[in-house]
């Protein structure tokens, strides 16, 4: 009796929620990609769950590919030198990564995927990226133009969040980024975002021309809804795992998928406030 209740109420708030849900051509089951940026810590893990419609999407992680790295040196005894290697060690983790470019296993992944595609039933893909700068931007979207992927379905959302709670988030994870490179990843990304919103259309990558979002990913701007005693709301109150019914969450709409920047009256002045108040204080005083 209860548990019906309880799914009665999920499914009516969710419909309500799908207003909100950052969503990419009507909710299109194919032919869309999102580059996901923000440095580490940001949380965008969280936000792809909570905050995109991202269902129907192949989650592009680099961080998730060094862990079933691991995994497979360990069960078949394979890389010797990446066996042993600690994650909560960040000497050891810049390490994996050093040892994961090197084998060039991003690219190979996306060449694989890409061949296997057949236009008009491509695949949704999310880039879990840190873009500190637009070289990944210009590496790969070239590769989807060329395997069939419109312009106008190339997107870019920006998961920015406080620059301190970065740094404890990341201080809680089983992957613990270096310092220096924490600090990089999320200069990096307010400096290529800054660049974009000042300059507009023609400081965009050649081919994304698809919808631009910021979403504000601080803990006390998420709303979830809630039981009577106060507890957030699972799609699935059976698993422990399962996504929280989000009831409001803080983003701004910068760029149309296909069309022009919305006008800056309508977000400028808020999200350059939103930039100040949580970038690190070394590039805030490089771009205001």
């Amino acid at each position: 009796m209860i548990k019906k209740l309880i799914e009665n109420v999920v499914k009516k708030e969710l419909q309500r929620l799908d207003e909100k849900l950052i969503t990419f051509n009507n909710r299109a089951n194919y032919g869309q990609i999102v580059f996901l940026a923000g440095g580490a810590g940001s949380g965008k893990g969280f936000a792809t769950k909570n905050f995109l419609d991202s269902s129907n999407f192949k989650i592009r992680d680099v961080d998730e590919w060094k862990k079933e790295f691991l995994k497979i040196a360990k069960l078949k005894n394979k890389y010797p030198e990446i066996q042993n290697l600690d994650l909560q060690n960040p000497k050891d983790v810049s390490k994996l990564h050093m040892i994961v470019r090197h084998k060039n296993i991003e690219d190979k992944t996306i060449n694989l995927m890409l061949s296997q595609a057949q236009k008009g039933r491509l695949p949704n893909i999310l880039f879990d990226v840190t873009l500190k700068d637009v070289a990944k931007l210009n590496k790969y979207i070239p590769m989807l133009l060329d395997a069939g992927y419109e312009p106008k379905n190339i997107h870019l959302i920006w998961v920015l969040a406080n620059y301190h709670i970065a740094v404890k988030r990341n201080s809680n994870r089983k992957r613990i980024v270096p310092d220096n490179i924490l600090l990089k990843t999320h200069e990096g990304a307010a400096k290529t975002m800054y660049d974009i919103l000042e300059k507009g259309a023609k400081s965009l990558p050649k081919g994304l021309n698809g919808r631009i979002d910021v979403i504000l990913n601080n803990s006390k701007n998420t709303v979830f809804f809630t039981d009577d005693n106060g507890k957030p709301i699972k799609v699935d109150p059976e698993f422990e795992g399962s996504k929280l019914v989000v009831r409001d969450f803080l983003y701004l709409p910068i760029k149309k998928a296909g069309g022009g920047f919305y006008p800056e009256k309508e977000w400028r002045k808020r999200l350059y406030s939103w930039m100040k108040d949580n970038i690190p204080k070394t590039i805030t005083n490089k771009v205001f």
